[in-house]
């Protein structure tokens, strides 16, 4: 035991003597270094990027990395214990180090360092406006197809709710192009009065290509004149007592409001441009929240989780890799947005771009570290609060910053799932909507007795178990699950004033899915996305010395090959938490159903 603890030592030994050798020889390497401002990265043995960071003087940032005395952070400790080499890039500026920190933060995904979680492309609508009966698409691309395309939105969610608010308004059709050239009557949406029916006839081209002028109109920020002929409308409605098309009027009249983003918030009269920061943090997590305030009113309110933030990190710091990050960010995608305008011009195509996406000022809690080197690379004043309306609207933004945070802790404790994995369900299944509503049905019968069939609800990725259904199969015999999954989805789409949902999740692969798309075709169900999701198989090789299983795997109609899901992703936790508790709850009928007439056969 004693020559056993004596080699243990002995390694450890060895181990922090060659650890204090590498560090020795990292730190001459620093001292090397030229002291111009760059951007340098901490690279691991394997050359992956651990941590990617800008200096004045690279010489001088260096060799404090690698002094003998240990760091007072922690984390930076452990980084630098992981530290194989780290590569330099000179600039002319510190402005340029800046700019290019941000960008290779973004490409690398460095694990040290703060990052924001939503760092996809902007989001943009599109109108194919040279069809006949076009329909708003949500769309991360923008293409040379001859199509319109408006953006780049903030966020995801205001691309989804302007959408949606249009579609609303508008009704117009959101079904795909192959659902729209095969049907034969109209679907639910036309019965709840959500879309005028191009499909079957129901509209003529011209007065849906007059609503598709108006939709455009509202999209390049011109529906001022639009809302004044509503209001009279409705007034001229309200004075002839035809009270529902007054309604009518009165929510066509909101919903352009809110697309075109005129709600006034606290500086009335005011035509300031400013976005204001609210950054809440914990001890595990950090999330911050954006208010866009354009011309005195308040457009939008954007949400980033801030990823790898340390607990000893100082605010100031967390602040200035939010801004440098966010805002870098948005002026390469609005060079991008430029740039693809100019080139699919080319090709028929228009895209109608933000024309102003950055405000003067940015208002913040307190000034970020290195206030005036950001000042002068974003080309904005950074400011802290100076007057009681400064600090109200800060408050505002912290207090969706916490609340934000808040909804994530309390998420993660219930086992939700955020934002994020339904934008990879969305992305990943290439849905028309963001699935803020997925249902999932499955049957459970032994030999077609006791059938039964479930349904569950999650909303935002949380399971609602008061949305939860159980059906017992009424109409068929035998074993039929066919038969059985009509009848059930028939019974709750025979419900109009219960919401549709977004997805609808089925448990199985390409026969399954073929049902369930003949069976809601039958219904006359669209709008509506519809997946297959087939367990992991298992490859039958006895002769392997390892026993082999695919991916779970989702099927899309219309696709030959299905789509794999890793187990990392939160699409892939998502979608499978959905099936398992669609056939535990199945399953727990049918147990039940079972158990009762076992017991009253036994009292027989």
């Amino acid at each position: 035991m004693e020559n056993q603890a004596s080699k243990r030592n002995s390694a450890h030994s060895t181990n922090s003597a060659q650890s204090e050798q590498h560090r020795g020889r990292l730190l001459e390497l620093a001292k090397e270094s030229q002291q111009s401002p760059g951007v340098y990265l901490m690279k691991n043995d394997a050359g992956v990027a651990l941590y990617v960071g800008k200096a004045k003087n690279l010489k001088n940032r260096l060799v404090t990395y690698f002094q003998s005395i240990p760091h007072e952070s922690a984390r930076t400790e452990l980084m630098v214990s992981q530290v194989d080499h780290f590569d330099i890039v000179l600039t002319e500026t510190e402005a340029e180090a800046l700019i290019l920190e941000a960008t290779l933060i973004k490409k690398h995904k460095p694990r040290y360092n703060v990052r924001l979680k939503d760092d996809k492309a902007y989001p943009y609508l599109k109108i194919q406006v040279n069809d006949p009966f076009p329909r708003i698409e949500w769309t991360r691309r923008v293409l040379r197809d001859g199509g319109r395309y408006f953006g780049p939105f903030p966020s995801a969610g205001a691309a989804r709710q302007v959408m949606q608010l249009l579609n609303d308004s508008f009704h117009l059709r959101d079904c795909s192009e192959n659902t729209f050239s095969h049907r034969s009557r109209p679907c639910i949406l036309h019965q709840m009065g959500k879309c005028t029916a191009p499909c079957v006839g129901l509209i003529d081209e011209k007065a849906y290509q007059q609503s598709i002028g108006q939709v455009v109109e509202v999209l390049e920020g011109r529906a001022d004149r639009m809302i004044q002929d509503l209001r009279k409308g409705m007034e001229d409605a309200s004075l002839n007592e035809e009270f529902e098309l007054a309604a009518f009027y009165r929510d066509q009249i909101r919903n352009l409001e809110m697309i075109t983003q005129t709600q006034g918030v606290f500086e009335a009269g005011s035509a300031r441009d400013r976005d204001v920061v609210g950054i809440g943090r914990s001890e595990l997590e950090s999330h911050a929240a954006l208010l866009r305030i354009r011309g005195g009113s308040l457009i939008s309110v954007i949400h980033y989780h801030l990823q790898n933030v340390d607990p000893s990190q100082s605010f100031g710091e967390v602040l200035r890799e939010f801004l440098s990050q966010y805002y870098l960010g948005l002026r390469s995608q609005q060079e991008k947005a430029e740039r693809q305008r100019d080139s699919v011009q080319e090709q028929g195509a228009v895209l109608s771009i933000d024309p102003n996406p950055f405000p003067k000022e940015v208002l913040v809690p307190e000034a970020p570290e290195e206030s005036d080197l950001l000042e002068s690379t974003l080309g904005m004043g950074i400011r802290v609060a100076e007057t009681a309306v400064d600090t109200q609207l800060l408050n505002v933004a912290l207090a969706n910053a916490k609340y934000a945070l808040e909804q994530s802790q309390r998420s993660s404790s219930k086992g939700a799932h955020g934002a994020q994995a339904l934008e990879e369900v969305m992305d990943k299944l290439h849905l028309q909507h963001y699935p803020q509503r997925i249902e999932c049905y499955d049957v459970s019968n032994t030999q077609g007795e006791d059938a039964v069939a479930s349904r569950v609800v999650f909303i935002d990725g949380e399971p609602d178990k008061n949305l939860y259904r159980r059906y017992k199969i009424r109409t068929v015999e035998g074993a039929n699950d066919f038969a059985m999954m009509k009848e059930v989805l028939g019974r709750r789409f025979g419900n109009s004033e219960e919401a549709l949902p977004d997805l609808i999740v089925v448990d199985g692969g390409k026969g399954q899915l073929a049902q369930a798309v003949t069976i809601l075709e039958e219904l006359s169900i669209q709008g509506v996305g519809v997946v297959g999701l087939a367990k992991a198989r298992v490859e039958r090789d006895f002769k392997a010395k390892e026993v082999e299983s695919s991916m779970e795997r989702i099927f899309i109609p219309n696709r030959k090959n299905p789509v794999p899901l890793y187990p990392t992703t939160g699409a892939y936790k998502l979608l499978t938490h959905v099936r398992d508790e669609a056939h535990r709850f199945a399953i727990s009928y049918h147990r039940l159903l079972r158990s009762k007439r076992s017991l009253k056969t036994e009292n027989e």
